[in-house]
């Protein structure tokens, strides 16, 4: 019996001591979840969802107080119990209600960020305004207004075959109203036609070669396109362009020759076989 007595007492004085320590941290526990709710950023993209993560330990901490701590306060002589509650009830539906804000925000990053890139482009910022591009992109690779302003600057940069993967994406995974729709057929538009011009006017000065990257990125675009968007100009620039490569070989060998540089003229002689035989694979 006494030995039973014994450890009712020490469990008692264990919990009394649990409580005691409860009480003389009640204050300072409160303002370490004031401090910590109040530095929470409900509005920049870049930490939205950190902070949404860092909310959920505030939230694990607020509901372990509340059933491990909240009951034991009534021992609190020190404190008045429905005082304490109050300010418990404060905190927490001050917790829930950035929760909700949270998590509405975290769905909306890329929005926000697709925002802040025609903020940048008001500017003339173009840099920043494909930073915040790429960052809404991470969050929604398929959100429809970023990516048709993304591609819409890439081909102002003269980056085509990005231009034209983006292009693909918006048709084949991109969900587009009608509005959306209309803007992206006429930038479809835009984009054959700068692509074949540029390509155009390189093969015309030459540059075969380089017209013939911009044709072969011409013909992903229109195999990927619905019907209506492409001719046959855009063959025949492959085939101009082609050409163009092989009598460039063709004009450095017989030039070689011309200065006795055999090797060289060999070597270019090869070069435009070897090209005049995978074109035809």
């Amino acid at each position: 019996m006494k030995r039973t007595s014994l450890i009712i007492g020490l469990c008692l004085s264990a919990l009394l001591c649990k409580a005691q320590v409860a009480c003389d941290s009640i204050a300072s526990t409160f303002q370490r979840w004031d401090a910590r709710l109040d530095q929470l950023n409900i509005e920049d993209p870049e930490i939205i969802s950190l902070h949404y993560l860092f909310l959920q330990d505030v939230r694990k901490d607020i509901c372990r107080f509340r059933d491990n701590t909240m009951p034991h306060l009534v021992k609190c002589i020190q404190s008045d119990y429905y005082q304490v509650k109050s300010q418990f009830n404060r905190i927490s539906y001050k917790a829930e209600h950035l929760e909700e804000i949270l998590g509405k925000q975290k769905g909306l990053v890329d929005r926000i960020f697709y925002e802040r890139a025609v903020e940048e482009l008001a500017y003339y910022d173009t840099a920043n305004a494909l930073y915040n591009l790429d960052r809404a992109l991470e969050f929604n690779k398929y959100q429809p207004q970023s990516l048709l302003l993304k591609a819409q600057l890439v081909l102002d940069q003269n980056r085509y075959q990005e231009a034209v993967d983006l292009i693909h994406i918006l048709y084949t995974k991109s969900e587009l109203d009608e509005d959306l729709e209309r803007e992206v057929s006429d930038f479809t538009l835009v984009l054959y036609e700068r692509l074949y011009s540029k390509g155009d006017a390189l093969a015309k000065s030459g540059h075969s070669a380089d017209a013939l990257e911009i044709f072969l990125a011409l013909e992903q675009f229109c195999s990927n396109m619905p019907s209506g968007y492409c001719n046959e100009d855009y063959y025949q620039g492959i085939i101009r362009s082609r050409e163009g490569v092989y009598d460039s070989y063709i004009t450095i060998a017989k030039e070689a020759e011309k200065r006795h540089n055999i090797e060289m003229a060999k070597k270019f002689y090869r070069y435009a076989e070897e090209y005049k035989k995978s074109g035809e694979q």
